[in-house]
């Protein structure tokens, strides 16, 4: 096994090598080894160079310096996970990175999460997919409503997709005696026509859960097109 700071040697003209140096500097210089980021941090001082990459012992991690900071780059094997384990992806700023499953592969109770508010349904609502996308209110609508699809606050979801990617959003909301329902579908703020299964909703349903499917479609540049569905639960 190589040892702590064997993974960078800067050699100088006239050197000797001695064996460790040619196993670890030359033939595993490409991709340098440290026990831990402790010790590729120390061994590395002064010397960082955008491009480099480096595997942590400790962590099984490969990481790569981008010119200002380390980024993780992969992790090792995750097969075998413990029941309640898994892969946790946090990209706030860019498109959504791609997990390939082959074709013919099986998947197995995946999860998502929700977003559960007591927050009656009225005005305009956000449905931010960084976040969740699936929201659900737990009180009677007190309104007439709009839906919004974005990334958050600060992220389109034209930046989140490629063209020919779709994604599904859910809106769940009870109603009383009045059926308020979503009058108005938004993409980054601009209005989409979806195409509805059935009849174009005029209303909600009274004392009555109403669901909502979107499906939206990238199809270019800010540019979408939206299935869409109204279910009545009660």
């Amino acid at each position: 096994m190589p040892t702590a700071n064997a993974g960078y040697h800067l050699f100088q003209t006239g050197d000797v090598l001695t064996a460790a140096q040619v196993q670890y500097n030359l033939q595993n210089q490409s991709i340098m080894y440290f026990a831990t980021s402790a010790a590729r941090d120390a061994a590395l001082t002064g010397v960082l160079a955008e491009g480099m990459f480096a595997y942590l012992a400790d962590t099984n991690t490969t990481v790569y310096y981008d010119g200002a900071s380390w980024q993780s780059f992969g992790t090792g094997d995750v097969t075998g996970l413990t029941a309640g384990a898994g892969i946790t992806i946090t990209n706030p700023t860019g498109p959504v990175p791609t997990i390939a499953i082959s074709n013919g592969a099986t998947l197995t109770s995946p999860k998502e999460t929700i977003n559960l508010s007591a927050v009656a349904a009225t005005g305009a609502i956000n449905i931010n997919t960084l976040i969740s996308t699936v929201d659900i209110r737990t009180v009677n609508a007190t309104g007439a409503y709009t839906l919004n699809v974005r990334g958050d606050a600060s992220t389109t979801l034209d930046s989140l997709m490629s063209s020919g990617e779709q994604i599904s959003v859910v809106f769940e909301s009870p109603n009383g005696v009045t059926p308020y329902y979503p009058t108005t579908f938004y993409v980054d703020g601009n209005a989409i026509t979806p195409k509805w299964l059935g009849a174009v909703p005029s209303a909600g349903n009274a004392s009555s859960t109403d669901v909502y499917v979107y499906t939206i479609r990238k199809t270019g540049a800010a540019t979408f097109t939206c299935v869409a569905s109204q279910n009545k639960f009660v």
